[in-house]
């Protein structure tokens, strides 16, 4: 059985925070949370794309770096994370880590959306 990673959703219905950089108006499209590892570090994603495949639920994430008030990104060589996403009976998402084939078949269905976004951007200019 695969271990769950401890998440911390970032809730913009509830923020308070003055200098909080995310867009928190109906039409936001990034949710960021944090993963505890094993070793007690955390790790900060933004969601960049949400996707389903063979009827999972996938996040396509991107990591990044807080220091200070700068944010970075973290640098990932393919520039993006996958995580398949399950909720429990609380809508608690719980985050399972994708290796190898999972990986290759969400790969093809990120790259999809990737090719049709690139598509319409094209059409608007």
């Amino acid at each position: 059985m695969e271990e769950r990673e401890e998440l911390e959703m970032h809730d913009c219905d509830e923020c308070t925070d003055p200098d909080c950089d995310q867009d928190h108006g109906e039409d936001a499209e990034f949710d960021r949370f944090t993963v505890t590892d094993e070793e007690g570090v955390e790790h900060h994603f933004d969601v960049i794309a949400e996707l389903e495949s063979d009827g999972k639920l996938y996040w396509v994430v991107e990591e990044f770096y807080e220091e200070g008030q700068d944010v970075s990104l973290a640098g990932e060589e393919d520039g993006y994370i996958v995580f398949r996403v399950e909720y429990d009976d609380d809508e608690n998402p719980y985050l399972y880590s994708v290796e190898d084939e999972e990986f290759e078949e969400v790969n093809k269905s990120w790259a999809e959306l990737v090719k049709e976004i690139s598509a319409e951007d094209d059409e608007e200019e």
